[in-house]
């Protein structure tokens, strides 16, 4: 069986450079920003993350050995969040530097402000106990795990009742929650007064993702001929095109939804692949691609928030110009780092315990 699907993978490259332009707001301004409602592309994570999860919960009801549904869904979130951890704290800690030299933070105040910002590395941001933080995009993470924590149990527990009733009612009445009381789903870190509003956005998206799931489960087994894999293959480009548009060209309205539609069926068609050609993205290039936006992704909004420290003046496509770069290269030294501390993972494990441990 196929472990990875290579389009999702290249995709997955695709929407953390389209978010990371779309924080271009803060190097120039709103109105001449690049990818002006790009913040939609968090969707795209979301729903691939919830399809996934309901596969994972599939696979463990197929497993012959069973364990405790809390010690299963410990160690599922657990799988969750080590691969792409290393990103995401060495991003930060990069971030961090970055912070105390954009603000000439010296002695107590660079102490006062790890202790208001290290509520972000511990993944707390969207439970609400603060309000703090330089890495906004880490609430995407946060809010994630918050809400596997819930739903994988119930998918394990009700697993018939989760992806062809509960998923589907609980997406729908979600979103009409937050296009009746907000017109559109982003901005995650306004509070509703009882949760991170980025909460229900996350909550909706994954309960999507596992109605994605299901329905993939159906096209996949369709007996398509060419003609049919062609069709396919013109609808998936059609809805991501529909999609990347609506987000280069729109600032968030209330036609988010319509679009997270369109997303919805689009990343269900990339998982059945059952598009023409759909085998193309299955290569090594690929699953580099996929790595390498995780490290963009966590290394790139420090960079906008202060590119007044780092370049004084220049036009608005100079100073996207920087950002861009200094964004892209920055992912790359992420990702340097962060293969080198699996590499030294095992032996500097292998001398602490040696250290600490009674033999």
């Amino acid at each position: 069986m196929k472990k990875r699907n290579g389009s999702i993978d290249f995709l997955r490259f695709i929407f953390a450079v389209i978010i990371m332009l779309h924080h271009s707001r803060y190097v120039v301004g709103y109105d001449n920003c690049v990818f002006a409602g790009g913040s939609l592309g968090v969707e795209f994570f979301f729903l691939v993350s919830g399809y996934l999860m309901a596969a994972s919960a599939e696979r463990a009801a197929k497993r012959s050995k069973t364990q405790s549904l809390g010690s299963e869904t410990f160690q599922f979130l657990k799988r969750k969040i080590l691969p792409i951890y290393p990103e995401f704290l060495i991003g930060w800690l990069i971030g961090l530097f970055v912070m105390i030299f954009a603000h000439h933070l010296r002695g107590a105040e660079i102490v006062k402000s790890i202790g208001k910002w290290i509520f972000e590395p511990l993944l707390l941001e969207m439970t609400g106990l603060f309000t703090g933080g330089f890495d906004g995009v880490v609430w995407y993470i946060g809010s994630m795990l918050l809400c596997m924590a819930l739903l994988y149990p119930l998918l394990r527990r009700y697993p018939d009742m989760m992806k062809k009733v509960a998923a589907p009612i609980f997406a729908v009445l979600l979103f009409g929650f937050l296009c009746q009381n907000y017109s559109h789903p982003r901005d995650p870190a306004v509070w509703t007064g009882l949760v991170m509003k980025g909460n229900i956005r996350a909550m909706a998206d994954l309960l999507l993702g596992v109605v994605s799931w299901q329905f993939c489960g159906h096209l996949k087994a369709l007996p398509l001929n060419r003609l049919g894999q062609a069709l396919c293959l013109f609808a998936e480009i059609l809805l991501y095109g529909a999609v990347i548009v609506y987000m280069y060209t729109q600032i968030p309205t209330n036609w988010d939804y319509l679009f997270i539609l369109l997303l919805f069926l689009a990343v269900t068609l990339s998982f059945s692949g059952q598009a023409l050609g759909s085998s193309l993205f299955d290569n090594a290039v690929s699953r580099w691609l996929t790595r390498y936006s995780t490290a963009l992704y966590f290394g790139h909004l420090y960079i906008a928030t202060n590119m007044d420290a780092i370049m004084h003046g220049g036009t608005g496509a100079e100073r996207i110009g920087v950002y861009a770069a200094l964004a892209f290269l920055n992912g790359l030294i992420v990702m340097a780092l962060a293969s080198l501390y699996r590499r030294m993972k095992p032996a500097a494990g292998r001398i602490l315990r040696r250290a600490f441990l009674l033999r």
